[in-house]
């Protein structure tokens, strides 16, 4: 359904593409620099001003707001390659997040400026709807409410992030003081909380066809849920931080000061409060028995049951479209990705359909592995790999028929082409195609550009429980949603007890189900403070897959014209343990109000 957005886009200008760029929004200016008349004057004008706060809100952590020019998480996580020379991961892969930014953008990997200008506006839209004298009551009440959720989500986002940043519950006037420095991590999760549980009074709880898109009861639930199931992982609840600030009295900024296994109770409960309201609202798990169909619905298809909040854009010419390749060059060429083939390191995630491990080429293996091999393994892979890679050679499964996800666009270079790069292998190394290409989010999309990223899925619910079950000690509790995920994909079920063992085939789960989708491997692999970081993990070597092609075979028009394939490392990635959270821009530093981050 695009009804709202047909509003929304009526807000909106034209938005710049270059990831370099600001977007624009052609929309009353509600910065202070106009009378608020102006914007609040009208049902349609107040309405506009909700929706442009929408976009900006929901935007966060995708490209056009990531504060990385030319970027995704997958290529600072291990899922995808790193890009361009000239791309903001490359840098990060070389040298790590800087203080200054990278490809003339923000520190970090978040426009962390932006965040407030974000925040601003829902304020000022909380503040003012009152003015509008063409809207009921009822009508203000839910913008309002509305407004505390993006609030709320915007401020999650700067959780896992950053630890504490400072908390505005409000528009500043010229006598406030503007001086306000960074709450602990303690205070934000009260914070966040808080503003859900209010958001969640004030909000419906299912919308209207009209109106499907704005955030419903269930969306603020989630909210918190996922705060929650932050604020329990090792990171934030520990006695002793990752790194000590220079003051040990700033380690409240980035962690709880104490290991608390309630708060694994508590994301229990905020996980199980969202089913519940699911339960009410018509909302669900898609097992139809299909597990490729039901997981490519889930993922792809607008307005699904099982998505509670998508950002909805149908904008064909916008950074979104740009996501597969993580660079402007993206335009209708969707299939031109040469920076950011799918890694090994990701591919090795993936089951066998038969819930059995499938056997890939090893660094140091004493000979390449023939093509039959490889088309072996790609027709035995589990279903969700086959939604969310279109492999070498091989056509996109969830898009068929369609010029630009047909084999025919999966450039590599042929036999001749890798005889000049010296011994075929092990030394020829391709840093481009990986395993293939990306196409989750695109099922049965056709020809179009724009998708509609899902922001909160009832699959990571799920699996949240069996993450927070198994931590409080769980078992059962921890398989039965565990396998709600797993057996949906077709997979036998997951019987192992042992909470050890148990909780490195829910991280597994994670990075499958949610591969691509909000940053889950960049910021859940931090908070887990997996052993292996720095290791194939946000860091490390990261490896793709290289293909011969068969002499004559220019180009793989058909996997069959491969003729061995073998892993390589495409490169090493940086690491530092200062990078499990995120820096902020020196220039907010300099300010004099806000505490750097540890290691930074």
């Amino acid at each position: 359904m695009k009804k709202l957005y047909r509003i929304i886009l009526v807000a909106l200008a034209a938005v710049s593409m270059s990831a370099c760029q600001s977007y624009f929004l052609e929309k009353p200016d509600t910065t202070g620099t106009v009378d608020s008349d102006a914007v609040y004057g009208s049902k349609k004008n107040a309405t506009m001003a909700l929706m442009a706060c929408y976009r900006d809100v929901l935007l966060h952590g995708w490209p056009g707001d990531m504060g990385i020019g030319h970027c995704t998480f997958g290529a600072i996580s291990g899922e995808v390659g790193r890009g361009y020379n000239w791309h903001g991961s490359y840098f990060i892969s070389q040298s790590g997040l800087t203080v200054n930014g990278t490809d003339g953008s923000d520190a970090g990997a978040d426009n962390y400026a932006n965040n407030f200008k974000r925040v601003r506006e829902c304020w000022a839209l909380y503040e003012h709807i009152d003015e509008c004298a063409d809207m009921t009551d009822a009508e203000k009440a839910t913008i309002k409410a509305e407004a505390k959720a993006l609030v709320a989500y915007r401020y999650m986002g700067m959780f896992y992030r950053y630890g504490g940043v400072p908390i505005v519950e409000g528009t500043f006037q010229a006598s406030d003081d503007l001086t306000r420095g960074r709450a602990t991590v303690a205070e934000m999760v009260e914070f966040i909380s808080r503003l859900c549980d209010e958001a969640a009074e004030g909000l419906p709880t299912k919308w209207d066809d009209a109106n499907i898109g704005r955030i419903n009861k269930g969306a603020a639930l989630a909210i918190k849920a996922r705060v929650l199931q932050y604020a329990a992982r090792p990171l934030f609840n520990s006695a002793t931080p990752y790194l000590s600030m220079a003051n040990a009295e700033n380690n409240a900024m980035i962690c709880f000061g104490n290991a608390d296994k309630e708060r694994w109770n508590a994301a229990i409960a905020a996980n199980e409060a969202v089913l519940s309201w699911a339960d009410a609202a018509g909302f669900y798990l898609i097992d139809t028995d299909n597990p490729f169909v039901d997981y490519a619905t889930a993922t792809s298809v607008p307005s699904n049951p099982e998505v509670i909040l998508a950002f909805k854009n149908n904008q064909d010419y916008n950074a979104l479209s740009n996501f597969i390749n993580c660079s402007p060059n993206q335009n209708s060429n969707r299939y031109d990705t040469d920076c950011s083939g799918v890694l090994t390191n990701m591919l090795e995630n993936y089951y066998a359909a038969d819930g059995t491990e499938l056997s890939w080429p090893k660094i140091g293996d004493a000979a390449p592995r023939a093509g039959a091999n490889w088309i072996a393994n790609v027709a035995k892979i589990e279903p969700r790999a086959l939604a969310d890679i279109k492999f070498g050679g091989h056509d996109a499964m969830n898009n068929e028929g369609i010029y630009n996800w047909q084999n025919i666009g999966w450039s590599r270079g042929g036999y001749s082409a890798d005889i000049d790069k010296g011994d075929v292998f092990p030394n020829a190394i391709d840093e481009n195609k990986g395993c293939g290409e990306r196409c989750k989010f695109y099922y049965k999309a056709g020809s179009r550009l724009w998708f509609e990223p899902p922001l909160f899925r009832m699959a990571e619910i799920y699996l949240n429980l069996a993450e927070a079950y198994n931590e409080y000690g769980n078992s059962a509790k921890a398989l039965q949603n565990l396998n709600k995920v797993h057996e949906r994909a077709g997979l036998p079920a997951v019987r192992e007890t042992d909470q050890a063992k148990l909780r490195q085939i829910i991280q597994r789960e994670y990075y499958i189900e949610l591969f691509q989708e909000n940053g889950n491997r960049y910021f859940a692999s931090k908070h887990w403070k997996r052993e292996d970081i720095g290791s194939g993990i946000c860091g490390g070597a990261m490896r793709m897959l290289q293909f011969n092609i068969k002499p004559g075979s220019q180009w793989p028009y058909a996997a069959s014209t491969i003729d061995t394939y073998w892993d390589a490392v495409a490169y090493n990635s940086f690491w530092s343990p200062a990078m499990f959270l995120e820096p902020f821009p020196q220039s907010e530093i300099n300010k004099g109000t806000l505490v750097q981050n540890p290691g930074y």
